[in-house]
């Protein structure tokens, strides 16, 4: 087997696992929210936890804690969604795309020092 159909594989694996995930979790949100909530809380601690340093970590957890804050004020499941999205489309547009922006005028700038 070539190193392709082996990666293309082991994606296709993945992709289940996830989706398999994912209905599971659904039907633990329909069904019983309290059990939900602990295992949506579990997977975010465990995905923090193995950030590679401390001090990721720590800028992780305060992240959560604030979109935990801000999801319990918001009251409604519609106010969370619209919420979401709001904070979601600010991070692209005020720290994503700068950086991004930052980061090709460093390497225009590098690829002309280079020339």
């Amino acid at each position: 087997m070539n190193k392709f159909a082996f990666l293309q594989e082991e994606r296709e694996i993945r992709r289940k696992k996830a989706l398999e995930k994912h209905r599971r979790m659904s039907r633990l949100f329909r069904e019983n929210r309290f059990e939900f909530e602990r295992q949506r809380r579990e997977a975010i601690k465990s995905l923090i936890e193995s950030a590679p340093n401390p001090e990721l970590r720590k800028r992780l957890w305060e992240m959560q804690a604030r979109w935990d804050q801000r999801m319990q004020s918001a009251g409604s499941s519609h106010n969370r969604l619209i919420l979401a999205e709001a904070f979601f489309w600010d991070f692209v547009v005020n720290q994503w795309l700068p950086t991004l922006t930052q980061c090709a005028n460093t390497l225009r700038r590098s690829d002309s020092v280079t020339q």
